[in-house]
């Protein structure tokens, strides 16, 4: 048997047209040639991987062979079921597709195979490459909840409640990057040759290796970054010029989510603007601990802050939905440090320093002027 033939009866298999003898003499071949087997196989591997179904399978081998045809003499081929040869009204033969199909591979055997194979491999290769690069890891925790993530450099993240990490699953290439909604610890590994970028909606952060707390909830008005060691790198994404902040040990930098823009006096960004300010991180005397990520502890933590911001970290840290119906109450600031206390029992303690009342129904806390 020629290698003409031997592409013949492989295509005719491969796109199941192939009649019972056809497929006796390519069995009958491979017998006596085992070492062709192999590369039958490969073949059939490569256009079974891409033809999910037959119909798919025979729809995909004949758009390939239109568009092989189009470079030879022969017209373009129409595809149909019929295997005879018909007469037209001029008593001249019209030739059955599955003629023109023979002569055609006849002609063009060896081409046809190899650009066959070569063109569904390399969709396979391509596919699968951007399988991987596309793929993307989404961590999420829910209300009431926490969690702890290795990403694949082997940099931790501690997720607070009701927040989600979204990174590619490879963690390759020059960045290496997270998209963070909600609020994060990470601790950083440190890879001088690829930096670590966090994306909020607010601002992108960006270090080598470090720790630092990010916090950007959509419902909440400001998005906080928080230095614990090394040094970050921050981008104001909605600033015109990308305007961009280091931040050192200790820092703390508030942003604005929604309003305003910033204002620069002598080339320097103001801080007193209420779209941007840089503060330092508040330490409790008693143990030296960060309140701002006094959350991966599981401590419940206020610092100075209005019972209407209060009232968000509560929701999440419950799975609650917290009402205040005297608005005046919601300006009013507290500061206190709870450790496995109840719902009840972080009221009772905000009550007891508050002119309010509470009441807890289910999972609505409402607030209300006493």
């Amino acid at each position: 048997m020629n290698q003409d033939r031997f592409y013949e009866l492989i295509s005719l298999k491969l796109s199941g047209e192939a009649l019972p003898p056809e497929l006796a003499e390519l069995e009958s071949f491979l017998q006596q040639n085992p070492g062709e087997s192999l590369r039958i196989e490969t073949l059939m591997a490569v256009w079974n991987s891409q033809q999910p179904t037959t119909i798919q399978k025979k729809e995909a081998f004949n758009r390939h062979m239109q568009r092989l045809s189009n470079h030879l003499s022969e017209p373009v081929l129409q595809y149909e079921n019929a295997d005879t040869e018909e007469e037209n009204g001029y008593g001249e033969k019209k030739v059955s597709p599955r003629s023109a199909f023979r002569k055609l591979m006849w002609v063009s055997g060896i081409a046809a195979s190899l650009v066959l194979g070569f063109f569904l491999f390399s969709n396979i290769i391509a596919d699968k490459k951007d399988t991987k690069s596309n793929a993307r890891n989404t961590v999420s925790t829910k209300r009431g909840s926490k969690s702890k993530v290795t990403l694949p450099d082997g940099s931790q993240v501690w997720l607070n409640a009701d927040s989600r990490i979204t990174y590619n699953e490879n963690f390759q290439g020059v960045i290496r990057e997270v998209e963070l909604t909600g609020e994060a610890f990470f601790d950083v590994v440190r890879d001088e040759t690829r930096p670590f970028i966090i994306h909020t909606s607010a601002i992108d952060v960006k270090v080598l290796g470090t720790a630092f707390n990010v916090r950007s909830y959509a419902e909440e008005k400001n998005t906080e970054t928080s230095l614990i060691r090394g040094s970050v790198e921050i981008t104001l994404v909605k600033s015109p010029d990308k305007k961009k902040i280091i931040l050192k040990p200790n820092d703390k930098l508030i942003v604005t989510n929604n309003e305003g823009t910033l204002v620069e006096e002598g080339g320097h960004v103001k801080a007193n603007n209420n779209v941007l300010k840089l503060e330092k991180i508040n330490y409790k005397k008693k143990d030296s601990s960060a309140v701002e990520t006094l959350w991966i502890s599981n401590k419940l933590a206020f610092d100075e802050e209005t019972l209407e911001e209060i009232a968000l970290k509560i929701e999440r840290w419950y799975d609650v939905r917290l009402i205040i119906a005297d608005e005046k109450l919601k300006k009013e600031s507290y500061t206190a440090t709870f450790e496995d206390k109840t719902l009840g029992e972080v009221m009772e303690a905000l009550q007891a320093s508050g002119g309010f009342r509470y009441s807890i129904n289910k999972k609505d806390v409402t607030i209300s002027g006493k």
